[in-house]
């Protein structure tokens, strides 16, 4: 059976102003990156029981092995994305405790804005230029209609100046996923990501709006209706590599209904996209190239109208799976990896509608 990844995350607020530099992570640069936190990320991990309450301790604890900006803002994500739990009782119950940074580090419960909170008073403890931001979310990746127009803004994340350029940190969202279970009660699952760790501003876009339109941190700014009508994509899409953000953004600038290939997830960790079509339909007659970077796969398949069809060939020198494929018709392709205990995770469709 194929497994869907639904991501959902409900959430809270805050907010203040700056100026706007960006920059964009290539997928295999982001994959050294985050491989070269390994030591920071068991160092944090391993953070003793009896100091998570204190702030001061565990900032001195955390700069035993995080020197750089970027270090700092990754021990702060990991750690909070580990100990932090999203409280799915007071989104149920619509009554929310203490969500500042201190009460977050008493109870270890939050929601969005008191992780933003504790990011936020961790963050100068180490010294970072770091903000709280408020605003809007698109916090599913199937739905594909948004109105946010006189709504209050539902979500808070964090930027963090980064090398000069402002980067934006959602640690909520790091942490796991919450959707309603069959009594339509929401429940949390913990399941760690790095997805949402120092994103640029133009990938973070399409799925988080400031009410602030200075904290955008992008040139072209966007209205709250462009938002709503830019599509819906999946963050992995920009993580692997599959998308470019800037130029995914200037497309949907331009074209309100732009349509693209539909990304249930990838994990960058475990996928690094070198080359795939981006546009949504694949064209007949026409031959489309496909190439992964994969350690952690044991197969690669390209599924037609919702039966295998082509195995991909790996370079076991280079850990790349590549294909060519020409349809003679129109149909739905779907992309499905295998992973090594042999389950298959449908991760990207292109569609014939």
């Amino acid at each position: 059976m194929i497994n869907y990844f639904k991501n959902y995350c409900l959430v809270l607020l805050l907010l203040f102003p700056l100026g706007v530099i960006f920059s964009q992570s290539t997928a295999s640069e982001r994959y050294a990156q985050i491989n070269a936190f390994e030591e920071i990320d068991e160092h944090v991990r391993d953070c003793p029981k009896e100091i998570k309450s204190d702030p001061d301790q565990l900032v001195e604890y955390f700069n035993q092995v995080a020197k750089t900006d970027l270090e700092k803002a990754r021990s702060i994500y990991v750690w909070l994305s580990d100990n932090i739990s999203y409280d799915v009782k007071a989104i149920n119950k619509n009554k929310f405790g203490d969500n500042s940074a201190e009460g977050v580090l008493k109870s270890k419960n939050a929601v969005c804005a008191g992780y933003a909170a504790l990011f936020d008073f961790l963050g100068k403890k180490m010294n970072l230029e770091i903000r709280e931001v408020a605003g809007y979310s698109k916090n599913s990746p199937v739905e594909q209609n948004w109105y946010f127009i006189d709504e209050e803004p539902g979500h808070a994340w964090n930027a963090i100046k980064i090398n000069g350029l402002w980067k934006v940190f959602d640690a909520t969202w790091g942490a796991g996923s919450a959707a309603d279970d069959k009594r339509g009660k929401l429940v949390f699952t913990k399941e760690y990501t790095d997805n949402w760790f120092n994103l640029s501003p133009y990938e973070a876009i399409f799925s988080h709006f400031p009410q602030d339109a200075s904290m955008m941190f992008i040139e072209e700014k966007i209205s709250l209706e462009e938002y709503e009508e830019f599509p819906t994509i999946d963050i992995s899409a920009f993580t692997s590599g599959l998308l470019d953000a800037h130029d995914t953004f200037i497309k949907s600038k331009k074209k309100s209904n732009l349509k693209l290939p539909v990304v249930y997830y990838i994990n960058p960790m475990e996928i690094q996209v070198i080359q795939a079509p981006t546009e949504f339909r694949m064209k007949r007659r026409k031959i489309h190239f496909f190439e992964f970077f994969s350690d952690d796969l044991k197969n690669i398949y390209l599924y037609k109208n919702e039966e295998p069809f082509q195995k991909f060939n790996f370079d076991p020198k280079s850990n790349r799976f590549s294909l060519e494929f020409t349809s003679k018709e129109e149909a739905k392709i779907v992309i499905v990896t295998e992973n090594l205990k042999g389950e298959l995770f449908s991760i990207i469709q292109y569609d014939h509608n």
